[in-house]
């Protein structure tokens, strides 16, 4: 059959199939004509992405992101992009709404595809420019032979495939089969418009009705208006309002002055605003203005803010909203802050936010360094400007999942009776106050959520924008979120606002380095509310050559990270020498020598036991996987669980996250790529190691704002989180020219290495007696230290560097006769190896106690009397809780150990006795004891059943969490100050309190 695209060339009809598809059924069934419209659009830009070298796709690979990307804009003119548009749109429209796509509508369409079409083929072809026909409606069926077309639709529908299916045929066919100009086109002069009255008028009308306004409706087109100035300087003319749209009330909400196409819709400001006046006089309430070309849409609210660029139309609800705001929002300035922002910089940060909005600015910029508490302050300001009027619905938008689930957790806990829904996880629901996205997300939803014929989330759809973690990478990958929606934006940023870029302060509508508030890492470290890091030197070389971000100029700067950014992760890679880094990043030894070193030289927890948590940043999955491998082949003692990859490609992800963010539970050193680099809330990590080159100002400063937040009784109770280290294998800090404190070397003994050198003291002068009793024990002490040296992992690289010790000390007669030269090289070359992994912290802690104890009582030392008043505080603590059954049967023993009696006859056997009885304890009543420090809530802690460590260990952060919530809370104040200070509190009063 004859058709308009079959006067391309051969090589082009394969692409054009659909097209001519959309032609035959524009009478026929125009809804579906328009569908296939969109159809073939989607066909050849995808087509255009995949052949044309100067188009750089986006991360969102939805036609609508496809479209809007800078590149394709600057290809076909942004004055072209209308046309595309009115194809897009109406294809969403037959797909999503039940408007019925009239038939004047889809013809536009196809005309409009048609020129699209043979201009992208003149681009890319071989035949000459200007050689399109013009478009010959006659082809088109009409009447009997339309219906005849019509009949054959069910089939065709039937034996449609999906449009991407059929793009990778169609690319494959194409990719063996034509000649393209990829390198050096010739761009050719966009294509016409064949009826440019009719594009902006389908424009106007699709933007109206996805706004849920009926453009037939009555009053709506060519609203009659008096008292409109005239030439004679009266006001006894008329005019007539190009769309007046009305409240359910009757009352005039709007009124839209409609431009030609190649006119400058600005041109209509001045008669709208006249409109609006008269319309203000004959009801007496002010209609909002728009004024548009159809392709240029311009707001103006000219009682609060000046005209400004929109995105679509409001809705009656949206638009009656505003009306109602202007009599009834109330001063921001004169709203008390929520308790949720109980520091001074975020009473400020609101504070400032607040009063840029009240004086007529609709953005907001707060750079507060990571762990400052963005999200409190995020919080308190919904609930200022919600309670004053301001704000109804709220869009909260990260760039992770992560974030976004971590965001809504903390909101739900300050905003607890603000509804709020998780976009990611569920679907979209008006009543929701506080909605959370991402930004990928957000952008499918708006183009694809639908309710009936409206678009559900239009641009007037939520009043207040949050956008946490702001930065240009994000801006330039999702900008049209930023343009779409009309709300107040507020962005959150921890960049630090001398290295901010100008393109984020642009957005916020602020001068480079202006921010709304600041409150930075330098400040809040001397404040106490963050920690500083320390810089750890890794004696590791590798060859790196490359440029110093801190050398550029402003200007090269953001021209390399434009340039070289990575559109998914924002990353920058290195420019010179990626084969040398590669080959050293991926090198068994270099990754055994880094992880020794960390294991080595990291700050420790559990009296310097075990490694604090720890993030390393690793260049990718490989190496991360990589790295998780060398650690399991060095550490096997560790059983798998002490290193985890944690990426976009882990399993069960999330799980690992909390996991890792809960100072109890393994693991306890995350690999991360792009997944812990922001946002996660993790106050015990002490040790990061950046694996990798990071070539982002905005994400090293995310990157060590992972370590910046404060922990208390970190290193036990009273022992808080005072710095952090970081281990920079790749030169950042070098690359951007920053100079961290140095770490000092560590020094301290591990609890492990104290044990050691402790059992080998004491078997060694018990070897000395006579008693055989006592010389057994000396050598059950030996043959304990024997089995540890034996079962060190040869493999590790800091075992390896003391394998001739190790290998001498793993044979058993070796240890029958110590020398003091003996004892020297086991205290400097084997007791620092020995890591007890299978015991608690407290457990080895009571057994180091016994030890010492032994040895003093042998040798009759003063010093007995230190580790005995330990021992007696002890159990008298846990003498206390005899409601619970472990302490209960050793109560004898707990009793007798707090006399004199007992000690004036103590032995080093006895002791040893006395550590078998008590051992079990020692972890519950430490682990205990911090629970209660607290919560104090006794009633609990005495139903708990055995094995009560377990328990109380596990429900520790809870308890936690709890005390901390409860204190917050005002209702309650006085009966928790009681529990904290072991004041009585009646039944009632805790059942409240539950």
């Amino acid at each position: 059959m004859n058709s308009n695209f079959s006067k391309l060339p051969a090589e082009w009809q394969t692409m054009t199939r659909t097209a001519a598809q959309a032609e035959r059924f524009a009478y026929a069934d125009p809804g579906y004509s328009a569908t296939l419209c969109r159809k073939s659009l989607e066909e050849w830009i995808r087509f255009m992405y995949q052949h044309d070298g100067d188009l750089e796709t986006p991360y969102d690979t939805s036609l609508n992101a496809l479209m809007h990307a800078k590149s394709f804009q600057d290809l076909v003119a942004p004055s072209y992009f209308p046309q595309l548009n009115i194809i897009r749109k109406l294809g969403n429209d037959a797909v999503h709404t039940n408007r019925e796509i009239r038939a004047a509508e889809a013809l536009h369409a196809v005309k409009l595809l048609y020129g699209f079409i043979y201009w992208a083929a003149d681009l890319y072809g071989e035949f000459p420019a200007g050689a399109k026909p013009p478009f010959d409606e006659t082809l088109i069926p009409r009447g009997d032979e339309a219906e005849k077309t019509k009949t054959e639709l069910a089939k065709m529908e039937a034996a449609y495939t999906a449009s991407r299916e059929e793009l990778k045929r169609v690319k494959e066919e194409l990719a063996q089969g034509t000649a393209l100009k990829n390198k050096n086109l010739v761009r050719v002069g966009k294509p016409s418009d064949p009826d440019e009255a009719l594009t902006r008028k389908m424009y106007i009308d699709s933007l109206l009705s996805e706004a849920g306004w009926d453009v037939t409706a009555a009053n709506v087109l060519e609203y009659p208006v008096k008292g409109m100035p005239t030439a004679d300087g009266k006001n006894n003319g008329t005019g007539r309002v190009d769309y007046a749209l009305w409240g359910a009330d009757g009352k005039p909400l709007a009124v839209v002055e409609a431009k030609r196409a190649g006119k400058d819709p600005r041109a209509g400001q001045e008669q709208a605003r006249l409109y609006a006046d008269r319309l203000e006089a004959a009801f007496q309430q002010r209609p909002f203005i728009f004024y548009t070309n159809g392709f240029q849409t311009w707001f103006w609210d000219d009682g609060q803010y000046p005209p400004r660029l929109v995105h679509g139309f409001y809705t009656r609800e949206e638009l009656q909203m505003l009306a109602n705001r202007r009599a009834q929002r109330l001063p921001l300035r004169d709203q008390p802050i929520p308790k949720a922002a109980d520091r001074y910089y975020q009473q400020e940060a609101i504070r400032a936010t607040t009063e840029a909005f009240e004086q007529g600015r609709r953005g907001a910029l707060l750079t507060m360094a990571t762990g400052s508490g963005k999200t409190r302050t995020a919080a308190a300001l919904i609930e200022v400007m919600s309670k004053a009027g301001w704000v109804k619905r709220v869009l909260f938008l990260a760039d992770r999942t992560a974030l976004i689930d971590q965001a809504k957790r903390n909101l739900n806990d300050y905003l607890p009776n603000m509804p709020a829904i998780d976009l990611t996880k569920e679907k979209s629901d008006a009543s929701a106050r506080i909605s959370f996205s991402t930004y990928q997300t957000m952008m499918h939803q708006i183009d694809g959520e639908f309710s009936g014929d409206r678009r559900y989330y239009g641009v007037g759809y939520f009043d207040l924008i949050i956008f946490d973690e702001i930065h240009r990478s994000v801006y330039n990958r999702y900008r049209h979120i930023f343009n779409y929606f009309d709300g107040l934006r507020v962005g959150l940023t921890a960049t630090p606002r001398s290295e901010g870029d100008r393109d984020t302060y642009a957005l916020f509508e602020l001068e480079p380095g202006n921010p709304t508030y600041s409150y930075e890492l330098e400040q809040a470290v001397a404040d106490d509310f963050l920690v500083p890091h320390l810089a750890k030197v890794v004696p590791l070389k590798f060859q790196r050559e490359g440029i110093k971000y801190a050398e550029l100029s402003e200007a090269e700067k953001l021209d390399y990270e434009s340039r070289f950014e990575d559109p998914l992760t924002g990353e920058l890679p290195e420019e010179i020498g990626s084969e040398a880094l590669n080959q050293w990043l991926f090198n068994a030894d270099t990754v055994d020598k880094a992880l020794g070193y960390l294991m080595e030289q990291g700050i420790k927890v559990e009296e310097g036991d075990k490694l604090g948590k720890t993030i390393i940043f690793a260049r990718n999955h490989r190496h991360a996987v990589f790295i998780e491998e060398r650690f399991n082949i060095q550490y096997p003692a560790y059983k798998g669980d002490f290193l985890k990859v944690i990426d976009s490609q882990a399993e069960f992800r999330q799980h690992l996250i909390r996991q890792f963010v809960t100072k109890e539970k393994a693991p306890q050193i995350a690999v991360s790529v792009d997944m812990l680099d922001t946002g996660i809330d993790a106050p015990a990590v002490v040790n990061l190691v950046f694996f990798k080159q990071v070539r982002s100002l905005v994400k090293y400063w995310q990157m060590i704002g992972r370590g910046t937040r404060l922990c208390k009784d970190l290193f036990g109770y009273g022992k808080d989180k005072k710095y952090f280290y970081i281990f920079d294998l790749c030169g950042n800090f070098e690359f951007f020219g920053d100079h961290p404190k140095g770490a000092p070397e560590s020094t301290a003994k591990s609890l492990s290495q104290h044990l050691f050198e402790t059992r080998l003291r004491l078997a060694q002068i018990l070897g000395e007696d006579e008693e055989e009793a006592v010389l057994a024990y000396s050598r059950s002490l030996k043959q304990t230290l024997i089995v540890q040296t034996q079962a060190l992992n040869v493999k590790n690289f800091i075992v390896r560097q003391h394998l001739r010790h190790v290998e001498k000390y793993s044979e058993a007669g070796r240890w029958e006769s110590l020398s003091d030269l003996d004892v020297k090289e086991l205290f400097g070359h084997i007791a620092p190896l020995i890591v007890e992994t299978d015991e608690g912290e407290a457990a080895k802690g009571f057994d180091a106690l016994c030890y010492e104890l032994q040895f003093y009582l042998y040798r009759g030392d003063k010093r007995q009397a230190k580790p005995i008043e330990k021992i007696k505080e002890m159990a008298d603590r846990l003498s206390k809780k005899g409601s619970i059954p472990a302490v209960q049967k050793k109560m004898d023993v707990l009793k007798a150990v707090q006399k004199p009696a007992y000690w004036s006859g103590a032995t080093v056997l006895g002791i040893k006795q006395l550590r078998a009885d008590l051992r079990e304890l020692a972890q519950f009543i430490e682990t205990a004891h911090r629970a209660f420090e607290y919560t104090n809530f006794t009633d609990e802690i005495r139903i708990i059943q055995d094995p009560p460590t377990v328990y109380v260990s596990k429900n520790l952060e809870a308890y936690k969490r709890r005390a901390q919530q409860y204190l917050r809370s005002q209702e309650h104040h006085v009966t928790i100050r009681r529990l904290k200070m072991n004041q009585p509190v009646s039944s009632g009063e805790m059942e409240e309190l539950e």
